[in-house]
């Protein structure tokens, strides 16, 4: 049988069936948010923009829609 060249990974191949069992980065974390797509008219797309970016601006913080959206619907469903 001749030498495996060097370089070679098959000294680190594992079987399939022992790969199957295998979780290299352990179990997935349980997922706690939803995700939630909103559309938007041309015209309050651009305000939404305009007051990410004026904040960001005045303050040097970043604002994004995404931020400004669930603060908004929080408040909204707290008044209710």
């Amino acid at each position: 049988m001749a030498k495996r060249p060097e370089g070679d990974l098959g000294a680190m191949a594992i079987s399939k069936a022992k790969a199957a069992e295998t979780m290299p980065f352990g179990k997935p974390a349980p997922v706690s948010a939803k995700s939630l797509t909103v559309k938007l008219d041309g015209d309050l797309y651009a305000e939404l923009r305009t007051y990410c970016y004026e904040h960001e601006r005045s303050t040097g913080t970043r604002l994004t829609h995404q931020q400004v959206m669930v603060e908004a619907l929080k408040a909204y469903l707290a008044m209710r």
